[in-house]
């Protein structure tokens, strides 16, 4: 998440850590904020994702080889 520069506040809420410093008393995380993190994740993971099935289109992972199985579809 850093690497994305999602704001330390709402890097502690996704982690479930508790802030006590005066920053994170008066910051807010928006729905915005929200929004773009999970957007970005998802990047991510499709991109993980895509590179995995070019290494190879299956997987023994029962969960991973469905997620594999659905892209080539």
């Amino acid at each position: 998440m850093e690497e994305l520069g999602t704001p330390p506040k709402l890097m502690d809420e996704r982690m479930g850590h508790e802030d006590g410093s005066v920053q994170a008393r008066y910051s807010h995380i928006t729905a915005r904020m929200r929004n773009r993190l999970m957007d970005e994740l998802t990047e991510q993971w499709e991109e993980a994702l895509a590179a995995r099935s070019a290494m190879h289109a299956r997987s023994p992972v029962r969960a991973l080889d469905v997620l594999l199985r659905a892209r080539q579809a």
